[in-house]
């Protein structure tokens, strides 16, 4: 178990020293509250306060020159940025030249007062006259006066800004529609375009032109090629060779009318009509394009002449399809680029009119800033002028009574102050503080005197805690490192005197640590102290335990072999400083520890008692 406290000191013991010295906290609250009211005194002079009240003047909205765009007005300011321009320097300053009242320009700040009426559009500038009534008046009438022509100015001054800007940009659009006009010309020059849409409808009605005369054209070289195929078709049929091959199978069928095939004249008769066939078929193959080969009967020589005839006008009507197409493909190209020429030119044409835009809209925009710049109204217009009967002299008491409790709870905190610095010296510590430095819970609290509490108590701590553990196996040790040897005797002697009386026994205590505890002193008679080199058996080990520093050689062994021990400290600041630095000893050999056994020096007072009891109930309560 640990004990835990979220602070390093006990802040009662603290708070119970500062207030058990009440008296000196009177004192100092008396002392300084009168050096305050005496301060205030002589800090304490008259003034004479007036207000004037401003109402907020909305921006006008001026005549507007076109209806594009939105009309120039100084920017509309926000109550807080309205509100700061009633704390500026310049008028102020202004002022304080103007009404020549003795004020130094750099100090009138400390003399005014502005502020707004909640939820309304009303602000109060207030001024402390530190001279007369008269000054009061004179001053703050100069004032809003000031506040508004600086306003005014902040509006010509903002007005005159856009006015240079607005001209600039004129003149730049002037000069950039100058060259966009020229741009637009070279553009139609070059790609020879008027820029209107009759040029295009004139290509389109020449393509559709273009178009119906190939589709004529075609046609007829279409018909002329097909009487071209039917003639040829006609002469191959007048051929001579054709003519005696239709006489020889004529006569073939008159001689196998009389013969039989075997006869020499049908077997020559078929030799010849079988020559004339073979004739006509390499005429055939031979001869395709040789029309000359079927003339020599008088229809031949008329179809051949009919056919030289139409292949002249053939390739007459070829030639004009071939010239036609070139002409549409030409004429289809032109009509191609016009999209890109068309959107070139709008784009240029465009842009010159947005240029022109422009520049109506910013000699718009520079009228609307030109009468802001010669006539600004500014933001402030004065909603109730000085009135010699709002003016209030000040008090001659506040300031002083203001000092007087500044200075009260000034000398209060100070001796407070001190006295927690007084107390916190002391070597004096509380329970919670022995408890924080073994950073173990809270056992006992044994006060050191009266003899009769001491005895009490500890007979408490040995019934409680003590007598039903004495027929237990495990040790109980008792670590007195942060104890004095004086303290630590007297300790012993009421616990053995209390464990006799209970129990008829001495008290058996295993020394680890053999020291000068009772040196030049008489040990008690109801103590039989021992060695661990006096038991020569575990089983013959004391239950109580007593080591004040680390043991050596088999005492340590037995040291690190405790389960329960209990840390023995003072309330003192030496103690506990004592039991911190031996803090890590314990916690290398020992488990944590079971609990704190603290000697406590009772307080003197009752409010200090009332502080001890306090904190004993915090270490009950955090143990």
């Amino acid at each position: 178990m640990r004990f835990r406290f979220p602070l390093p000191l006990d802040p009662f013991r603290l708070i119970a020293g500062a207030f058990s010295r009440w008296h000196w906290v009177m004192a100092g609250v008396l002392i300084f509250g009168i050096l305050g009211v005496f301060a205030g005194i002589k800090l304490t002079h008259p003034t004479y306060t007036i207000s004037v009240s401003l109402i907020k003047r909305r921006v006008p909205q001026t005549v507007q020159s076109s209806e594009n765009g939105q009309a120039f007005r100084p920017v509309d300011l926000n109550d807080a940025t309205l509100l700061a321009t009633l704390h500026a320097n310049e008028p102020l300053d202004l002022a304080v030249i103007r009404a020549r009242n003795g004020l130094v320009p750099g100090m009138a700040k400390e003399h005014i007062e502005t502020s707004q009426l909640e939820g309304t559009d009303i602000f109060y500038i207030t001024y402390h006259s530190p001279f007369s009534p008269r000054d009061a008046l004179t001053f703050s009438g100069i004032w809003a006066e000031e506040i508004n022509a600086y306003t005014k100015r902040l509006q010509q001054a903002e007005a005159l800004e856009v006015r240079a800007i607005l001209q600039k940009e004129v003149r730049a659009l002037e000069k950039q529609i100058e060259v966009a006009t020229l741009n637009l010309l070279e553009y139609a020059r070059e790609n020879n375009f008027l820029g209107g849409n009759s040029q295009v409808a004139a290509e389109f009605g020449k393509l559709s032109q273009i178009e119906l005369e190939l589709e004529n054209a075609r046609t007829l070289a279409g018909s002329k090629e097909s009487q071209l195929a039917n003639l040829n078709e006609q002469i191959r049929h007048q051929s001579p060779i054709e003519y005696q091959l239709k006489i020889s199978k004529d006569e073939l069928a008159a001689l196998r009318a009389t013969y039989t095939d075997a006869n020499p004249l049908v077997q020559a008769k078929l030799q010849s009509i079988e020559y004339l066939e073979s004739q006509i078929k390499l005429l055939s193959e031979s001869a395709k394009g040789d029309l000359g080969s079927y003339t020599g009967t008088p229809l031949g020589n008329q179809i051949y002449l009919t056919i030289i005839g139409l292949k002249n006008e053939l390739l007459e009507s070829k030639n004009r399809v071939v010239s036609l197409e070139k002409l549409r493909a030409a004429t289809a190209k032109r009509l191609s680029e016009f999209p890109s020429i068309t959107s070139g030119y709008s784009a240029l044409e465009k842009k010159r009119d947005a240029h022109i835009e422009g520049l109506s809209l910013m000699s718009n925009r520079l009228k609307e800033a030109e009468i802001f710049a010669t006539g600004a109204p500014g933001y402030w217009q004065v909603f109730q002028a000085p009135d010699p009967r709002s003016i209030l002299q000040s008090s001659l008491v506040k300031l002083p009574l203001m000092m007087g409790g500044a200075g009260g709870v000034f000398g209060a905190g100070l001796v407070v102050f001190i006295t927690l610095l007084i107390t916190h010296r002391t070597p004096r510590r509380s329970i919670i503080e022995c408890c924080a430095a073994t950073r173990a819970p809270l056992i006992a609290s044994l006060p050191t005197s009266p003899e009769e509490d001491a005895r009490e108590a500890v007979e408490q701590f040995w019934i409680t805690h003590l007598a039903p553990r004495l027929h237990e196996h495990d040790p109980l040790l008792f670590w007195t490192a942060a104890l004095n040897p004086e303290d630590e005797r007297r300790l012993w002697t009421l616990l053995a005197s209390e464990i006799q009386k209970d129990t008829g026994k001495p008290a058996r205590i295993l020394d680890l640590t053999p020291d000068t505890l009772w040196d030049g002193n008489a040990a008690s008679a109801d103590i039989e102290w021992s060695r661990l080199a006096d038991h020569p058996t575990r089983e013959s080990l004391p239950n109580l335990v007593r080591a004040a520093s680390l043991p050596h050689g088999e005492e340590r062994v037995l040291l690190s072999q405790v389960r329960h021990w209990i840390a023995v400290v003072e309330g003192q600041k030496d103690s506990l400083a004592v039991a911190t630095k031996q803090r890590p000893i314990t916690e290398a050999y020992l488990p944590p520890c079971e609990g704190t056994l603290a000697w406590i020096e009772r307080p003197k007072g009752k409010i200090r008692q009332s502080g001890d009891a306090v904190s004993l109930l915090l270490a009950k309560r955090f143990s």
